[in-house]
């Protein structure tokens, strides 16, 4: 028998006072670790490029690097930075190679302020190599094996969803107005909505869930109704104050932004579906295993603000 409303959204309240703090991350031991990965307020890149694959795929830490960094070596120079990238493996069983690079984040022009950073780099270096060989150790290599998860959208509309050109303009269109960073599939592809193939690392903390209903009529409706955990987030810089300026990023056009991403039509032509939103680096959101298009809720994840 279905619920009604009100019984819904009181089973959901009951079920998230009693939850306990979770998180969130994309999957794999090995990009798991990287979030205590050393960074002095640098941003750091690692390219993962499989065999088989023509480009590499990028995770960053902080913001973005130029992908042709994966194909150089060593510390060298731009006009407003400076970098350092470094082979963490090569050759080795699937992977053409995994390297780091890292930007100072300005031109450093005196002496000791290059030693410093070279020294930091060689640190984050050494800590990466460790975990790397961690992994290794332990006889698994698929935590290394990141790069085919990562695919832009044109990319997963053509080879995916097998969509002609004409096609994959129209498909874009509910992406390109909800402007998600990614969609995080069943599965644990990650669909970048951007032309490079790459994600930014992150640690998500769960803060509540938004009830909504859907309407024929009117479309999807949040119920304005904030389903809480027992848990506080301040330590880790999660306050009430950055919830709320999150969640109203999420109900500004609930519809448009969340509802019609997740149930969209494009879903029914592959066999993943969509787990998660990542909405501008910092919110992810979860739609609650029971939801459906009709009634649900979408679980709130916040990244600790930098």
């Amino acid at each position: 028998m279905n619920l009604s409303r009100t019984d819904l959204f009181s089973r959901y309240s009951q079920i998230y006072r009693k939850s306990r703090a979770k998180e969130i991350v994309p999957d794999g031991l090995f990009v798991r670790q990287l979030a205590d990965l050393p960074r002095y307020g640098m941003n750091i890149g690692i390219f993962f490029k499989e065999k088989g694959l023509k480009k590499a795929r990028q995770i960053f830490i902080g913001e973005p690097l130029p992908f042709s960094l994966s194909s150089e070596e060593g510390f060298f120079e731009a006009e407003d930075d400076m970098y350092l990238t470094r082979t963490i493996i090569s050759e080795f069983k699937q992977l053409d190679y995994l390297k780091i690079s890292i930007a100072s984040g300005s031109f450093l022009e005196q002496q000791q302020d290059r030693i410093q950073f070279l020294k930091r780099c060689q640190g984050i270096v050494d800590t990466l190599l460790r975990k790397t060989r961690n992994i290794v150790h332990f006889g698994s290599f698929k935590p290394l094996l990141y790069a085919r998860k990562i695919r832009t959208l044109d990319e997963f509309l053509k080879k995916a969803v097998k969509l002609d050109d004409v096609s994959r303009e129209a498909a874009r269109i509910p992406f390109d107005v909800a402007e998600p960073e990614y969609i995080l599939l069943s599965g644990n592809d990650l669909i970048v909505m951007k032309d490079e193939p790459q994600v930014h690392q992150g640690v998500y903390h769960f803060v509540g869930g938004i009830g909504y209903t859907f309407d024929k009529k009117v479309g999807a409706v949040n119920e304005e109704q904030m389903f809480r955990p027992n848990v506080d987030w301040t330590s880790v810089g999660i306050d009430a104050a950055y919830v709320e300026a999150n969640i109203s990023r999420v109900t500004e056009d609930f519809q448009t932004n969340i509802h019609s991403l997740i149930f969209s039509d494009i879903w029914k032509k592959v066999d993943s579906n969509p787990v998660a939103v990542n909405i501008d680096k910092n919110l992810l959101i979860k739609p609650e295993p029971s939801s459906d298009i009709w009634a649900g809720v979408f679980e709130v994840y916040l990244k600790p603000p930098e």
